[in-house]
């Protein structure tokens, strides 16, 4: 029995040394037969090849340059830290509790490798005047942290972008952007319509169900579910008093609300969903990620492949750069908050999802000498 263990454990470090590899040789450009995706499929985000590197522990994908570390700047929200001498001698790691009330422990990043997903909040932060949206491992898409925006940047950003297409006629705008919008419900309408889309995520499964009702349930072997709740029922698409969702989205949405009563609050589940196309790319509607920003307020992204060919199409219409205005804006709110160093924006990621090349843990991975 112990040599049979012995046996499995080998070969899990032979296939995660050589998934490392194939990752390292897909990056660098080196001869290995692996599958690849197009600069379509996945963003990448071009770096120099320094290390060492931070690694997704799930497909071994590059996500961060150890180097990069830095301090967190606010921790009043912290609920505990502890030292890492991976990050030197004042190199902490803290633990942060989502309003779910899962402990998670973070570790923060000027710059980050991922997918990054196009809504974004400032409900629920662990900084105060920053706003966040999911980032996820442009190899696997799993979930690694967020990355965080200051308030005073995501305005700027807006104004820039107001300004850039305030030399449009307003009319012809609204009426290009009311056009464009019809279309694009017409392609989530035809796609979901009499449809329900389920996702599991540990204990729960989430279900979805195009204009009628979002649901949570936990199903056994037999198929009964004893745990089953709805987590809003459909009321309308118009945008919600208070909703975070940025002003210049074109993503659809819809609202579902008079769910189940939540103890915690007192209030009725309510959920929003966004179908919109998803840098991941399935080739079938999938919902993508299950957020509760809020006690029994929840925003569901549903992945619509069809969006994706439409906003391909039209990408070309853009009135304005959005990675020049954002450099931009990042130059301006940093020569302001010099003497503060407030930071514009920076990736937390959760270190359980993250493994650094030269941590103790890996240890056994650079002893083993695999040809690829």
């Amino acid at each position: 029995m112990r040599r049979q263990t012995m046996h499995v454990w080998l070969c899990v470090a032979v296939v995660w040394v050589a998934l490392w590899a194939a990752v390292e040789a897909h990056e660098t450009g080196a001869s290995v037969p692996v599958p690849t995706k197009t600069t379509e499929e996945k963003a990448v985000v071009t770096q120099e090849h320094t290390g060492p590197f931070v690694r997704c522990r799930m497909c071994g994908a590059k996500v961060a340059r150890k180097s990069d570390y830095v301090p967190l700047h606010d921790t009043s929200k912290s609920v505990a830290s502890r030292p890492s001498s991976l990050f030197g001698d004042d190199g902490e790691v803290h633990t942060f509790v989502n309003p779910s009330r899962v402990e998670m422990e973070v570790v923060a990043f000027k710059h980050a490798i991922g997918i990054e997903s196009e809504a974004f909040t400032n409900k629920a932060t662990f900084f105060d005047n920053y706003n966040w949206r999911d980032l996820r491992c442009n190899s696997c898409n799993r979930h690694i942290g967020w990355k965080f925006h200051h308030d005073e940047l995501q305005q700027c950003i807006h104004t820039k972008i107001m300004e850039a297409v305030s030399a449009k006629s307003q009319e012809e705008l609204k009426a290009a952007s009311a056009e464009e919008m019809a279309k694009k419900k017409e392609l989530v309408r035809r796609e979901l319509e009499g449809k329900c889309v389920t996702a599991s995520a540990g204990w729960w499964t989430y279900e979805v169900c195009y204009k009628k009702e979002v649901r949570q349930y936990h199903e056994e072997q037999d198929g009964t579910r004893p745990s089953d709740w709805s987590m809003g029922v459909y009321v309308g698409d118009d945008r919600k008093p208070g909703d975070t969702m940025s002003p210049m989205s074109s993503e659809i949405a819809q609202y579902f609300t008079g769910g189940q009563h939540c103890d915690e609050n007192g209030e009725l589940r309510s959920s929003k969903v966004v179908y919109q196309c998803c840098k991941s790319k399935p080739k079938a509607p999938t919902i993508d990620n299950v957020e509760e920003p809020s006690l029994c307020t929840y925003m569901i992204t549903v992945c619509v492949p069809s969006l994706c060919d439409k906003t391909d199409k039209t990408k070309k219409s853009s009135t304005y750069d959005y990675a020049q205005i954002a450099s931009t804006c990042e130059k301006e709110f940093e020569h302001s908050h010099e003497a503060s160093e407030t930071p514009s924006n920076f990736a937390a990621l959760r270190w359980s999802t993250v493994v650094s090349e030269d941590s103790s843990e890996l240890e056994w991975a650079r002893n083993l000498q695999i040809k690829v």
